[in-house]
């Protein structure tokens, strides 16, 4: 490398951060930037075995993303974000009100169908005698489905909000690791 001396890229055993080791440090030990921990720098010959740094990115330092390995905490942070995104997503497509719930044509069809007096009397002996009417099967499945649909929302809502915690603290994590360097 044009008189430079080779810098070699050991991954850490534990976060698989790469160190920087030249060949003066064959045979010792070397401590994690990120995580601390203590590695066994390889002999001098078997140094060769290691990824090489480039001269271009020896003189920068390391910056997020820039020649980086991902580490558990970036691979939770992307999994928490993708399961957040998408259970809000499911919990919003399925908690949606059904249209049949709010269909204004029908109501407003049985309103003009009969008389506006008929109509109120008869609205007004349910609500003075208490009246009982059979409940549709249409109702029924009405009901069971927006029941049903307020559970899944809430369960997907439940799902999103823990993947968006999980990727909150692995970010965290790895923005800790990112400022030890």
């Amino acid at each position: 490398m044009n008189g430079s001396k080779k810098i070699f890229l050991l991954p850490c055993a534990g976060c698989a951060c790469e160190i920087d080791v030249v060949s003066g440090q064959a045979g010792g030990q070397v401590d994690c930037p990120s995580c601390g921990r203590r590695n066994n720098v390889p002999k001098f010959r078997d140094l060769d075995q290691l990824r090489i740094k480039s001269q271009a990115s020896a003189g920068q330092s390391r910056r997020w993303g820039q020649s980086r390995r991902w580490g558990l905490a970036q691979a939770v942070t992307l999994a928490g974000v993708a399961c957040a995104v998408l259970s809000w997503g499911a919990a919003a497509w399925v908690g949606a009100v059904p249209k049949a719930a709010l269909d204004e044509n029908m109501i407003r069809a049985n309103i003009e169908a009969g008389d506006d007096k008929a109509l109120y009397q008869s609205l007004q002996d349910y609500a003075r005698f208490s009246v009982d009417r059979p409940v549709l099967v249409g109702e029924v499945l009405l009901q069971r489905q927006t029941q049903f649909a307020r559970r899944m929302s809430r369960t997907f809502y439940t799902i999103g909000g823990l993947g968006a915690l999980a990727a909150a603290v692995a970010g965290l994590v790895s923005l800790a690791a990112v400022k030890r360097l």
